[in-house]
């Protein structure tokens, strides 16, 4: 299966990139091809258990991105965040987010150009998930980040879905608890 952009992501030759993830210590760092995400997502935040927090890096002044945290969920709100706004957040190019538990300090991430990192003491863990949707390992693999270059540059852009897009599901969360990090 060859690997597919999400539509908030632009990059003209996409040679070298396949379903494939590097292995570090407590670490799995991959390219995630645009049918994977709710896959993934779904199943990898369920490992996480409970005591859960989500996270949302949005651009901000000067090039920087602002972050925002929604502490103290449990697994049933993580996984309604994923519902509702995975539409959101499996399109939108300029959107970074993710996931993280309070008690094992395990962490999804999710960045531009559709690379992701996890960081866990039980890696393993998610490694069986990418093995289940079609993933190999290969310590050498080529991320998204890889292959641009002045021949080859990427763009990533905003991507509304039903008409909302990253800064309502922002103000709607806010409306929830979520706050901004301290600058």
């Amino acid at each position: 299966m060859s690997f597919r952009l999400i539509p908030g992501v632009y990059i003209p030759d996409l040679t070298g990139i396949s379903r494939e993830y590097r292995l570090a210590p407590k670490k799995l760092i991959f390219s995630l091809s645009a049918e994977d995400y709710k896959p993934f997502f779904t199943k990898a935040v369920r490992l996480l258990g409970e005591k859960v927090f989500f996270f949302l890096e949005i651009p901000g002044d000067n090039d920087g991105m602002r972050t925002y945290y929604l502490d103290n969920c449990t697994s049933t709100v993580a996984q309604a965040i994923l519902k509702r706004y995975g539409g959101i957040l499996f399109a939108d190019g300029v959107i970074r987010f993710g996931f993280g538990s309070h008690i094992t300090g395990d962490e999804i991430y999710m960045q531009e150009y559709q690379t992701a990192t996890v960081c866990s003491k039980n890696i393993s863990d998610y490694e069986k998930v990418l093995l289940a949707l079609g993933y190999r390992r290969n310590d050498k693999a080529t991320l998204t980040w890889d292959i641009l270059s002045e021949k080859n540059v990427g763009e990533c852009v905003n991507v509304d879905v039903d008409d909302e897009g990253y800064p309502e599901m922002l103000n709607n969360l806010i409306d929830v608890g979520m706050y901004p990090a301290k600058q």
